[in-house]
């Protein structure tokens, strides 16, 4: 037989070793799951930008490289150009063109081809062409001698060596490129041109590589790019692409711009790659080098191992959940108890005690909400009575304004129509001669008339507010309670006050009202400081008076409807009130207003 004392104590210990420990695991569990992905995500993501940056850097260094090799290879061609242009042998084929028979020309040029082919040997034709467009051509091998005549277009003019490339044949594709330098005279003046032809092959033969064993793989390829965006020398991938594929992407930009570097980017045809680029220093050509690899290429180990980070993620997180789901339904019937009385709270049943089963923080949530259920139950009560009598202070506000517009339309302007409809009566029982007066009389009493209309009017809703702006308004309204009997008002403005809302006016407006005609009604006095300024961000309205004061405390006052009605106009500003004051020290009110 087990005694209640045991029963109870045994309770006690079940009860502790189900929430808390339970608990602990779980949490432990998360945080072990979530470290394994993290670990897995960090590791997943260091490795991709490793291999991404040894990439790069194996592009770089193939642009390097052949960029190297490219700017040697001009430099030579330049250099053997500058040589036999200067020689006195070329300046003999130039003098003899024109004026020595053609036989002689030709045997001349076949013997200049033979003596100086070592340092053409990389060009296929060279042409001696004179100012006034005389020229002739040969090729190195020594045949196929021409001559001829063409158009002078300024080149001659030129006095500095230029490279050119151009299609020679659109139908094959087949490309040139030529050096051009001047042949001086003796006066150093230029008197004629030597141009040599360079097959585009040669370019290819530096840049083209199609081992996968070279560092390119199976996408990689080098190409160099003018700054016509065309292509310059043969593409791994298009047949005859030189000067027809248009290569107008992000790294050309970038290059043309002078920057070097590399970026992962859209290729010219469209597939996303990793680009290294830079310019190359080739005098006369503006051209540009690429070394470039398929991003899914160079992504293949790193999509490997992110798939096996993946998989062994997804192995964990099973074993993982099947552990944490056995504990969890352990630990959730308390929870969905507090959710289920919660959701009866939001529904307005407040009447709910939970029983307390466990003594660890899901107890003490427990109690917690017992508790917040009883005090949202006061506090719901509360909030309906505040509502109450706010509604009641509404109502009555608006009854005794009803009551003030009906007593001003019966004891004025009623009473003033009264008169003038016995007076218009009173006409028809007078002289011609009275009759003239008597209309002058009505004439000036209407007008009486008509401006009590237009105040009660303005009160209502001032006209002045929204045709000349809030500061006149504001100043008119000080005006208009001096003469009604009230104290010496001196108004200030400061700031651009007339581009804030037309609700933010009104209400400052209503303010002002409220709190003047509660100075002219309880305070005695005599002098009153109005003073309403912007900052940046901030309205601040300032009104003090010299007048009794009162104690801001004292219960009978709040019941005023003036400045409740104030406070709650604040509040929808979601502004700040202030009031301070004290007996005989007179009374200032301050109100801030953020400028939404």
């Amino acid at each position: 037989m087990i005694l209640p004392e045991q029963k109870a104590k045994n309770s006690k210990i079940s009860m502790r070793k189900i929430s808390l420990s339970e608990k602990l695991i779980l949490y432990f569990l998360f945080l072990g799951l979530g470290t394994i992905f993290i670990i897995g995500f960090y590791s997943f993501s260091s490795t991709r930008d490793a291999l991404i940056d040894r990439t790069f850097d194996q592009l770089t260094s193939l642009r390097i490289a052949k960029k190297n090799q490219v700017e040697i290879f001009f430099q030579d061609r330049t250099r053997e150009m500058n040589l036999l242009s200067g020689l006195e042998d070329t300046r003999e084929i130039l003098r003899m063109l024109g004026k020595a028979p053609e036989k002689d020309c030709e045997t001349s040029l076949k013997t200049y081809l033979k003596k100086y082919k070592p340092l053409t040997g990389y060009f296929t034709t060279v042409r001696i062409q004179s100012a006034n467009g005389r020229f002739m051509k040969g090729t190195i091998a020594g045949s196929g001698i021409e001559q001829g005549r063409i158009e002078p277009n300024g080149e001659n003019s030129q006095s500095s060596l230029i490279i050119h490339d151009e299609i020679v044949d659109p139908v094959s594709g087949n490309v040139r490129l030529f050096i051009e330098a001047p042949i001086f005279n003796d006066q150093q003046q230029p008197a004629g041109r030597i141009v040599l032809e360079l097959p585009a092959d040669e370019i290819n033969t530096i840049m083209l590589n199609n081992d996968p064993k070279s560092g390119l793989g199976l996408t990689g390829e080098t190409y160099l790019v003018g700054s016509d965006f065309k292509i310059r020398s043969s593409s791994r991938f298009i047949p005859n692409s030189i000067l027809k594929t248009t290569v107008h992407t992000q790294p050309i930009m970038s290059a043309i711009r002078g920057e070097e570097g590399h970026i992962i980017t859209t290729d010219y045809r469209s597939i996303m790659v990793l680009s290294s680029y830079s310019s190359l220093k080739i005098p006369g050509l503006e051209w540009f080098i690429l070394a470039e690899i398929d991003q899914k290429e160079a992504m293949v180990p790193i999509y490997r191992m992110r798939n096996s980070i993946m998989l062994l993620s997804m192995l964990i997180s099973v074993i993982f959940f099947v552990f944490v789901f056995m504990i969890s339904k352990r630990i959730t019937k308390p929870i969905i108890q507090l959710k289920e009385a919660a959701l009866k709270v939001g529904k307005g049943q407040y009447d709910i005690d939970i029983p307390v089963r466990s003594n660890d923080e899901i107890g003490a949530l427990t109690e917690t909400f017992n508790s917040m259920s009883v005090q949202i139950k006061e506090k719901n009560h509360e909030l309906q009575m505040e509502r109450t009598g706010r509604l009641r202070s509404v109502i009555d506000a608006g009854e005794k304004e009803r009551q003030r517009l009906s007593r001003e339309i019966h004891d004025g302007i009623g009473q003033s129509l009264i008169a003038h409809k016995l007076r218009l009566e009173s006409l028809l029982y007078m002289e011609d001669a009275d009759v003239k007066e008597q209309i002058r009389i009505l004439k000036e009493q209407f007008n009486v008339t008509i401006d009590e209309i237009r105040r009660i009017s303005n009160n209502l809703m001032p006209s002045v507010l929204e045709v000349f702006g809030i500061t006149l308004a504001l100043k008119n309204l000080c005006e208009e309670t001096e003469e009604n009997g009230g104290p010496e008002i001196l108004f200030q403005s400061t700031g651009e006050l007339e581009n804030i809302s037309t609700k933010t006016k009104t209400y400052i407006y209503r303010i002002a009202q409220e709190a003047l005609n509660n100075i002219v009604k309880h305070s005695g006095a005599k002098e009153v400081t109005f003073t309403l300024s912007r900052s940046k961000d901030m309205i601040t309205f300032i009104l003090r008076d010299d007048g009794r004061g009162f104690d801001v405390e004292d219960a009978a006052f709040e019941k005023g409807n003036g400045l409740h009605n104030m406070r709650e106009r604040v509040t929808l500003m979601q502004g700040t009130i202030n009031l301070v004051s004290s007996e005989g020290e007179g009374t200032t009110l301050i109100i801030n207003i953020p400028v939404l």
